[in-house]
């Protein structure tokens, strides 16, 4: 017995339906805060308030910021454009950017080193303390030009949360350079006279 073309459409509608149903109640069961928002739910800042009327093309509603509220300062000097911006800096770098140091080659173990795990390990451990000792001088480098850094942004008019995150950096690698001294009291004496 053959299905008509009647059967095939009630059946494809009742399956488009039973779709439709389903996808509906894994929403509602997996996103069960998720909802559409009416004009009443949504929730406007402080500093906008809704001005306009309902006419016959619809809602006319404008967003517009509230004249007891000031206005956020704008940025001095020229406009920046985007996309000359990004070339000049795909081109030539960014001037803020930290200038890529390239370190020495490491030494590699002599076979003797690698024959006897004893010298091995003596091997390692100056690499390690060439590593730290490394580390170190870069922090006694750096940590004075970021106190400055901090200095002038705080002068510069940085906001807070800028100058947080730099003096948070700060904090940092004064704490790793701590540790790193406490932990390898070799790195108090002077450098073998290889360095």
């Amino acid at each position: 017995m053959k299905p008509s073309l009647g059967w095939l459409l009630a059946a494809g509608l009742l399956v488009v339906v039973m779709v439709v149903l389903l996808g509906r109640w894994l929403l509602v069961e997996i996103y069960p805060d998720m909802r559409v928002q009416t004009k009443t739910d949504i929730h406007l800042p402080s500093d906008l308030v809704v001005a306009g009327s309902e006419s016959d093309e619809g809602d006319q509603s404008v967003l517009m910021p509230r004249e007891d509220v000031p206005l956020p300062p704008v940025a001095e000097g020229p406009p920046v454009d985007a996309i000359a911006s990004l070339k000049q800096a795909r081109e030539a770098g960014d001037s803020r950017a930290p200038e890529v140091l390239r370190s020495p080659e490491r030494e590699a173990p002599t076979a003797a080193e690698l024959a006897d795990p004893e010298a091995y390990q003596r091997y390692e451990a100056r690499q390690n303390e060439r590593l730290y000792r490394s580390y170190v001088k870069s922090a006694e480098r750096e940590i004075p030009v970021l106190q400055d850094q901090i200095a002038k942004g705080k002068q510069g008019g940085l906001t807070p949360e800028q100058i947080a995150e730099g003096e948070e950096k700060l904090r940092r690698i004064e704490a790793m350079r701590f540790q790193l001294m406490s932990d390898h009291p070799e790195l108090n004496r002077a450098p073998p006279s290889d360095e």
